[in-house]
């Protein structure tokens, strides 16, 4: 018979939630915590999928009360209200475990990585070449460029990339380093297959059997979403989450305990401030086959830990993904493509930060995913550029023809990210809702006035942004 992998909420108070979780930190401790919660689920069949450690999940009250972790001294521990396992059934004992009222079944879906080095047979582009004018003048006005992009898309064969510079020129951050804000002080996490150490990696999470941080190849995805970051705040620090690398890599639940160390560690010293995320689905079940998949029910796990994480005061910035309907990724199916479909589960969360591609044209690219989302009708909530020289290319750090470069909305999504890291330098009272307000209130109006389904509401302007911060 075959077995299927899921979670399994167990409920019932668990204290110490949080000591427990940083106990676990050998395989055996976390095999031993978790079988003790599933005493009393014997005769099912039920198994440990992993040797991960049970994650707790927190009451809305208790929830509520981690605004506190943005605060640098030590808060206290406190009591979950369940505890989630990774575990394996034979399909045809689903339905008794289903069928308990101590427990609830969520699946465990498989995600992955939204892009990373891709040829597209174009050279470099000077900065001459860009369509946009009065750069200098952008930290004072958030002005609007839809008379030059709008309606217009990037499609394979992609216009050609640019250097960093460009990017920087774009965003008007230089004008912010001049007053002294460069993102010192800031930690920003990367939730992903790893980062190399070339980046300034000062932490992260190694769950067992897992990779360390700041192991990973200079060519990894997660190295790019470094490059990414740094563009904006070139002296913050970053800490590594490698979810999408070693055992069950992607899987929901591993990604679970890529938040739960998080939160514990911002509760312990209220880092990192900033979360980037640059993975998802490609494909999606139906709705009404499958109405727990964490695409479709914000209650399951991985939503519920991701809310807990902003909840604490860490803004969670999420790629909209690379199943846009003009020319989506390879590995995108029918059931992710396109409006309603291609941006999913806790991408398109309301709590979340969601990031479309657009290039230095301020153009859409074509594979950028587009809303409604499935948990919130009003995603994307803002584009960043993309297809430029960071991690990847020549001269860059993993090296690489000009034909290839950062690209994806993978990349898109950690320079928003390190952009949210420069303002928190400057403003380190910000909340997610406040970073949030201001980057799609001074976002550049691309396509229809306002918000829209492909563009959000603008490409990320962060001279505009700071400018709106002090005079606020």
């Amino acid at each position: 018979m075959s077995k299927i992998s899921l979670l399994v909420e167990v409920y019932g108070d668990v204290p110490r939630a949080f000591g427990t979780f940083e106990a676990a930190t050998t395989a055996s401790e976390a095999v031993r915590q978790s079988e003790s919660y599933l005493d009393n689920l014997t005769g099912l069949g039920l198994e440990l999928a992993s040797e991960d450690a049970p994650i707790p999940l927190f009451a809305a009250k208790k929830v509520r009360s981690f605004s506190n972790f943005s605060s640098s001294d030590k808060n206290a521990d406190g009591t979950a209200e369940s505890i989630v396992i990774n575990c394996e059934i034979e399909r045809s004992r689903l339905a008794d475990l289903e069928s308990r009222d101590d427990v609830k079944v969520w699946p465990n879906s498989k995600m992955e990585a939204f892009g990373s080095g891709q040829s597209c047979g174009c050279g470099p582009t000077s900065f001459n070449q860009v369509a946009i004018s009065n750069i200098d003048e952008s930290i004072f006005h958030s002005f609007d460029l839809a008379h030059t992009a709008a309606n217009q898309v990037d499609c394979s064969p992609f216009r050609p990339a640019v250097s960093i510079e460009v990017i920087r020129q774009l965003l008007a951050v230089e004008q912010i380093w001049q007053s002294g804000f460069r993102g010192q002080n800031i930690v920003v996490a990367i939730v992903d297959d790893g980062i190399n150490n070339f980046y300034p990696v000062i932490g992260g999470y190694e769950r067992p059997g897992g990779p360390r941080p700041g192991i990973a190849s200079i060519q990894s995805h997660g190295s790019m979403c470094a490059a990414g970051v740094l563009l904006a705040s070139p002296f913050a620090k970053l800490e590594d989450y490698p979810f999408l690398a070693g055992p069950d890599a992607g899987n929901s639940g591993v990604a679970i305990q890529m938040f739960q160390a998080i939160l514990d560690q911002r509760r312990l010293n209220g880092t990192p401030h900033i979360v980037s995320n640059s993975y998802g689905f490609y494909g999606l079940p139906p709705r009404t086959q499958f109405p727990t998949h964490e695409a479709y029910n914000p209650q399951h796990p991985l939503n519920r830990k991701v809310k807990e994480v902003i909840a604490s005061g860490a803004a969670c910035f999420f790629a909209a993904g690379n199943c846009g309907e003009d020319c989506p990724a390879g590995n995108c199916r029918s059931s992710a493509i396109g409006p309603n479909k291609s941006i999913a589960a806790a991408n398109s969360l309301p709590e979340t930060i969601t990031i479309a591609a657009v290039n230095s044209r301020h153009q859409r690219i074509g594979y950028s995913a587009q809303g409604p989302g499935t948990l919130s009708d009003q995603k994307p909530d803002l584009s960043a550029y993309s297809h430029f020289y960071g991690n990847i290319g020549p001269g860059r750090p993993a090296g690489g023809s000009a034909d290839m470069f950062d690209n994806g909305t993978s990349a898109a999504c950690p320079v928003a990210a390190g952009v949210a890291a420069l303002l928190l330098n400057a403003f380190p009272d910000l909340s997610p809702n406040e970073i949030r307000e201001v980057l799609t209130g001074t976002a550049i109006n691309l396509g229809k006035i306002g918000w829209d389904t492909d563009t959000g509401w603008g490409a990320l302007n962060a001279g505009a942004a700071y400018s709106r911060l002090i005079r606020r």
